[in-house]
């Protein structure tokens, strides 16, 4: 950042700004700055000032999100000892005008204003009283504004690091908030006793010469800098380290503390808490870890993690970042002050990125139904927008020498990672859902090939590698259906069958294999020719026949009909397996995308894994880690399953109504007991994704819709016995007012034909005469539902 303002300085010299006497203040500070957001909002910084006999310029640095406009008014002026300067001139952009920041995400301006006294020592920049306009107030010397000590943040000279924090509130250092013990000035210097829990150490602060002051914490002494500017300056040496921390995918924790301090009013009320989440890229499941935030908007949060992941920090503010296990993170985040900073034992990649955010890769917006070409120039778009990134990328390394090799690694692999989520969501918007080849070897080539590691870092590679593997496994093993595609299990015979015999589980020829492999073929080849000619039936040549007759002798012997049913569960797997074999993958890579599949079994049958889905993990997944997640997985569910539901008083008996087939009869049958009381019929099933997720917060539900007394009545769609009670057990969907019904299937299927379900979950109100209510209702929406009860009073 020096030497931005040093060339920045210079130029102004050599343009004749600086005529005569000039007084300058570098990287002034600010006591208030409201515009520190720079994604959602304008990024404000006073980087230079210069007060010249003739005029007073400020040397502004202006970021937002590319596709914002920023406008700076002609109203602009300085106040200082309650007199107006005029802004005269604007150099970099014009006045009055919506600028987009297309090229960079940011700009540098000069601001020309009526000349302020060359011994002014502190002004207010303001575009005026109306609302949103910039105000950055309290702008001062930074050599005299480290002469007050609280409140400061000070960063150490040689290692760049930001170490300590002085407020009126606490003290903070080492990732942690201490209390004022003792606090003794003489003169400039300061002696401070620092608690916390029972702990206690002194701070000695010097004096503060030209911005600097030597501070001795807790017996080590160094030289500290004053921070004035929004994020922490470039670090003093350069970091050649390149990757981060891996654990095998072993979960440690990381601890993440941090304060939003000065947080307005109106943000308060709305949030409360602060979140950080990312994609568990074992179940495909967000983990949110939260916390709330006490009266001065201080936090902690114990975050679980695999291994160093990019997560997601908001409420109010965001920020993703990345994260590794084991360590600690203090944030500050001061929306008055105007600072955004990381501490901690490894946070300068963090620190970059607040400085140095990643560059969006923009690509333009897909069209509906797009042919072949159409795809084409869009990736050729795509590509254009990826070495226009990349270029921004080195112009940053350029400025900043500096800049951490591991940084520069960091944005190069997570422009691969968006690219390769791009061109792969882009496949939704075609025709046909079909990528032509060039298309495919890019994505190949650019996102899968060059795969950073530990593969948790980046959610775009995440989604890119759930979409690549999914494209390629629904182009081999599926027939484009409308609406979307039938997966064959045909074709994923002859390749289980050889590992089976490979191992010893069957005999078999390779004769036979070759048989079982033109029969899937045939068949292949029949199901598209019926979804393309949108015929029933159709009939084989002779040939054919016979090959599909000699198949079907084979694939009814006993031996092989039953290892085909006992690992029926796991074709998906076998299929995913097939398709990283072709195109080449790391030990680690695919055991991690086998976890998936088998978690998805987990998710899918709500109960433990059978011996042949637990002797596939043994054989074929090598990480210990990833192992030990899925025995988790399975003793968890063997849990449930000795539990077998005893004690969940709600399960209810469906022999009142087993001989009913009227679906208006049975639902006034079971509703009968809860007369007088409003019901909340939930109509789910233990394979559905969206009602699992929405009874895992069934608890959040009763206790927020306490005060109306009602009646919770859950009824599950083709559910299996042990899966059911096992969800029950598992979201703990239980309470007083609970009900739970798994019918027969004619009798489930007479009431949702009754009431009218055409989805997954399905709600329904029943008032309290058991008449079901023509209202839409949906539990998950708590605030829409709470609405609705309300005019039922």
């Amino acid at each position: 950042m020096r030497k931005v303002i040093l060339a920045l300085f210079a130029l102004a010299t050599l343009t004749g700004w600086a005529k005569g006497k000039t007084v300058v203040w570098e990287q002034p500070s600010t006591e208030v700055n409201t515009k520190i957001d720079g994604l959602s909002d304008a990024l404000l910084q006073i980087v230079l000032v210069e007060f010249a006999e003739d005029e007073t310029r400020l040397t502004m640095h202006i970021a937002s999100r590319p596709t914002s406009w920023v406008k700076l008014s002609s109203g602009t002026h300085l106040i200082a000892e309650g007199k107006q300067y005029a802004l005269k001139r604007l150099d970099g952009m014009e006045l009055d005008k919506e600028t987009y920041l297309t090229a960079q995400g940011h700009v540098d301006v000069v601001l020309h204003f009526e000349p302020l006294p060359m011994n002014t020592k502190r002004f207010d920049f303001t575009e005026g009283e109306d609302k949103g306009a910039w105000k950055l107030l309290g702008v001062e010397d930074a050599k005299t504004r480290a002469g007050q000590l609280f409140p400061s943040n000070w960063r150490n000279t040689q290692t760049g690091d930001w170490d300590i924090s002085f407020y009126d509130e606490c003290a903070v250092y080492d990732c942690q908030f201490w209390n004022y013990s003792q606090k003794i000035r003489k003169g400039d210097k300061y002696l401070i006793v620092l608690e916390n829990n029972g702990k206690e150490i002194t701070v000695n602060v010097g004096k503060n010469k030209k911005g600097l002051r030597r501070i001795t914490i807790d017996g080590k002494e160094g030289q500290y800098s004053l921070i004035t500017s929004i994020t922490l300056p470039d670090y003093p040496q350069k970091d050649t380290r390149a990757g981060f921390k891996d654990t095998g995918y072993r979960t440690d924790t990381v601890t993440f503390v941090g304060w939003l301090r000065n947080m307005p009013e109106e943000l308060k009320e709305d949030n409360g808490e602060f979140r950080v989440e990312y994609t568990n890229i074992f179940t495909d499941k967000n983990i949110i870890s939260y916390s709330k935030t006490d009266s001065l908007g201080r936090f902690t949060i114990k975050v679980p993690l695999h291994n160093s992941s990019e997560v997601d920090c908001y409420e109010e503010p965001y920020i993703r970042t990345f994260f590794e296990p084991g360590e600690t993170y203090f944030m500050l985040y001061d929306f008055k002050g105007g600072h955004k900073l990381f501490m901690g034992r490894d946070c300068r990649l963090q620190n970059e990125m607040l400085t140095y955010p990643i560059p969006m890769i923009y690509s333009q917006r897909p069209q509906k139904d797009m042919d072949e070409a159409t795809l084409m120039q869009l990736l050729e778009s795509l590509k254009k927008d990826k070495a226009n990134a990349m270029q921004r990328l080195e112009q940053v390394i350029d400025k900043h020498p500096n800049i951490s090799d591991r940084y520069i690694k960091c944005i190069a692999d997570k422009f691969n990672a968006s690219v390769g989520s791009a061109l792969m969501q882009i496949r939704y918007w075609t025709e046909n859902r079909m990528i032509p080849a060039g298309y495919l070897d890019y994505a190949y080539q650019e996102s899968w090939q060059k795969m950073a590691e530990p593969y948790t870092l980046y959610s775009d590679a995440y989604w890119f590698r759930k979409d690549y593997i999914r494209y390629l496994t629904e182009n081999r093993y599926a027939i484009p259906m409308k609406g979307g595609y039938c997966m064959l299990y045909e074709d994923v015979y002859a390749p289980l069958l050889r590992n089976f015999r490979d191992a010893g589980k069957v005999q078999i020829t390779d004769g036979d294999l070759s048989t079982i492999e033109k029969y899937a073929e045939i068949n292949h080849r029949v199901h598209k020719e019926q979804a393309d000619n949108e015929v029933i039936h159709l009939d084989l040549t002779e040939e054919e026949s016979k090959w599909f007759n000699k198949a079907c002798e084979i694939l009814d012997r006993e031996d092989i009909k039953k290892a085909l049913k006992d690992n029926e569960s796991l074709f998906d797997t076998y299929r995913a397996i097939s398709i990283l074999d072709s195109i080449g993958c790391s030990q680690d890579m695919r055991d991690i995308i086998i976890a998936g599949k088998i978690y998805d079994i987990f998710e899918y049958n709500c109960m433990p894994l059978g011996d042949n889905e637990m002797q596939f993990i043994e054989e074929n997944i090598k990480l210990p880690a990833v192992r030990d997640l899925l025995y988790a997985e399975q003793e968890k569910y063997l849990a449930l399953q000795r539990g077998d539901g005893a004690g969940i008083s709600s399960l209810k008996s469906a022999e009142d109504v087993a001989n009913m087939s009227d679906g208006e009869k049975i639902l006034r049958k079971i509703t009968e007991p809860y007369r007088g009381k409003i019901i909340l019929m939930d109509i789910w099933g233990t394979w559905c994704g969206p009602c699992k997720e929405a009874l895992s917060h069934s608890q959040e539900e009763y206790r927020q819709l306490k005060d109306y007394d009602l009646v919770y009545l859950y009824l599950a769609n083709r559910s299996e016995e042990t899966a059911w009670k096992n969800i029950i057990q598992m979201y703990n969907v239980t309470g007083e007012n609970v009900v739970h019904y798994n019918l027969p299937k004619a009798q489930q299927s007479a009431i949702e034909h009754f009431v009218g379900v055409s989805g997954y979950p399905t709600y329904k109100l029943i008032d309290r005469n058991g008449n079901v209510l023509d209202v839409n209702v949906d539990a998950r929406d708590l605030e829409g539902l709470k609405k609705l009860l309300n005019q039922m009073k």
